[in-house]
């Protein structure tokens, strides 16, 4: 009864929340959307780096961010999976929504530094970043 009411509750939060380029800390826990270029920095300068793509594994066949693990968000919201808490993490979906609903529930649940790319990987291909097939 439990995961159904998280689930619930993680989709309500994922359904009601836009894409944004909010910035939200709690105490000294950051969470930010920023652009593909800002991720890519990122992805050079924290070697302990999670990039986590949330999409479906259809979502998946369209490329994907190389060096990226697959987790996908269903799989989180029922619990039969989890994210690493002790280290950043960078979120991607499609184009922000979902993983920006993630980046905020997990913020607000403690997760210390938490990335949501901004646009997803439509704004990292509009970007002309890579990705691998």
């Amino acid at each position: 009864m439990k995961r159904y009411i998280f689930y619930v509750l993680l989709m309500m939060l994922i359904f009601s929340v836009g894409c944004s380029s909010d910035t939200a800390g709690t105490g000294s826990n950051v969470f930010r959307s920023i652009s593909p270029s800002e991720a890519k920095d990122i992805m050079m300068k924290k070697s302990d780096l999670l990039v986590v793509d949330v999409r479906s594994p259809k979502e998946l066949k369209s490329g994907y961010i190389d060096g990226s693990v697959f987790i996908p968000i269903w799989e989180i919201a029922q619990g039969r999976k989890s994210l690493p808490a002790d280290r950043p993490l960078l979120l991607v979906c499609a184009i922000g929504g979902r993983s920006y609903g993630l980046g905020k529930y997990l913020n607000e649940k403690g997760w210390p530094e938490i990335y949501n790319l901004s646009g997803g990987i439509a704004a990292w291909i509009n970007a002309g970043l890579p990705l691998k097939y």
